[in-house]
C-alpha cells in the first residue's frame, strides 16, 4: 500500500478493545476503547466495526489492521479460534471490516503484532532478533528472527503461555485448559494468589508493602525469569521485551530480579548477550503492530518483513 494516509489499528483483547489512527511514521492520532462484550460472537464483531468506523471518521484511511488474541488463517483472513472470546471460531473478521469501511483489512495474531510494533517504533527498534512476551489476561508473544517475524507452521509461533517447564502446569478453567505458564503468571492467576480482584491490585499492594502481595509478585517474577531463561537458551536473541499490563508491571517493579534469574539459568553465551527490557509501547504494542501490517515493508525499508 502507499505510505501516504493512515491506518486504523485495532487491538482486540479478552477484556478490552482499543482502536487508534496511526500514520506511516508511527504517530498515533486519536484513541478509542471499549470493554469487550462478554457475550462474544457477533456482539464483539460489531464492537470492532464500530470502533474502526469511529477511528476512521474524517481521515484518509489506507486500511484496517487488527491484532487478535487468536489463531489466524492469514490466507483466508479468518479468525480460526480465539479462546478468550466466546464463540469466535471461523469468524470472517477481515471481510466484514472491508464491507463496512470499503478499505482493505488485515488480521494478525496479537503476540506477533506486539513484537512488530516494538520493532517498528518501540523498545526493539533496529533489533533483528527479538522475543516479545505479552502478559495480561493471558500470555502470548512473538518472535522476530533475522528481521523477520517467525510465524511457525500453523501461524501460532509465540504462544509462550503454553510453556510448561518448571513448576507451572496446565490446569482446567471451566471447560478450557489453561496453559502452563499462563496458569501461574497471567493476570487472573496473580489476582487469585494475591487475593485481589485484579493483578494490578496485587502489584499496587506489593508496592505499598503488603507482605502477601509482595511474596506473590516476587514468586511470579521468578517464574517469569525462568521462562525467559528457557527462551533465551533456545533462541539466542539480542533482546527480550516484557509487555502487556502484567508483564510491564512485573518488569517495572522487579526487572533486576528477572534479569538475575536469566543470567543464572540461561545458556551462558546467550545470557551474556541478551538484554531484557520493559516494553516502550506498553499495552499499545499490538496497535502499532496492526498498523505496521497495513503499511507493509515500504514504511520501514529494512526491518520486519511480514
Amino acid at each position: 500500500m502507499s505510505s501516504s494516509g493512515c491506518a486504523v489499528a485495532i487491538d482486540v483483547g479478552g477484556t478490552k478493545i482499543s482502536a487508534c489512527l496511526i500514520d506511516a511514521a508511527g504517530l498515533p492520532r486519536g484513541r478509542f476503547d471499549v470493554q469487550t462484550d462478554r457475550r462474544g460472537g457477533d456482539e464483539v464483531v460489531h464492537q470492532v466495526i464500530a470502533l474502526a468506523e469511529q477511528a476512521a471518521k474524517g481521515a484518509h484511511v489506507l486500511g484496517v489492521g487488527v491484532a487478535v488474541p487468536a489463531v489466524v488463517d492469514r490466507d483466508r483472513r479468518v479468525v480460526t479460534w480465539a479462546p478468550n472470546i466466546r464463540g469466535w471460531r471461523n469468524v470472517s473478521l477481515a471481510a466484514r471490516l472491508e464491507n463496512a469501511l470499503s478499505v482493505p483489512a488485515v488480521l494478525e495474531y496479537d503476540g506477533q503484532a506486539s513484537a512488530v510494533g516494538e520493532q517498528w517504533v518501540g523498545a526493539a527498534r533496529g533489533v533483528n532478533n527479538v522475543v516479545m512476551l505479552v502478559i495480561g489476561t493471558g500470555i502470548g508473544g512473538g518472535i522476530i528472527c533475522d528481521g523477520r517475524v517467525y510465524r511457525g507452521s500453523d501461524g501460532v509461533a509465540g504462544a509462550i503461555g503454553w510453556l510448561s517447564s518448571g513448576p507451572s502446569r496446565a490446569r482446567a478453567r471451566g471447560r478450557r485448559r489453561v496453559p502452563g505458564l499462563e496458569s501461574v503468571v497471567a493476570g487472573p492467576a496473580i489476582a487469585r494468589r494475591g487475593q485481589r480482584r485484579r493483578a494490578q491490585d496485587v502489584l499496587a499492594a506489593a508496592a505499598s508493602g503488603n507482605a502477601r502481595a509482595r511474596s506473590v509478585i516476587e514468586a511470579s517474577a521468578d517464574l517469569l525469569g525462568r521462562a525467559v531463561a528457557d527462551l533465551v537458551s533456545l533462541l539466542n536473541p539480542d533482546l527480550v521485551v516484557l509487555g502487556g499490563g502484567v508483564g510491564a508491571g512485573l518488569g517495572s517493579r522487579l526487572l533486576p530480579r528477572i534479569r538475575a534469574t536469566v543470567r543464572d539459568r540461561a545458556q551462558p553465551i546467550s545470557a551474556k548477550r541478551v538484554r531484557v527490557v520493559v516494553s516502550a509501547l506498553g499495552t499499545d504494542a499490538g496497535l502499532f503492530g496492526a498498523a505496521r501490517a497495513v503499511f507493509g515493508d515500504s514504511s520501514l525499508g529494512k526491518g520486519v518483513e511480514a
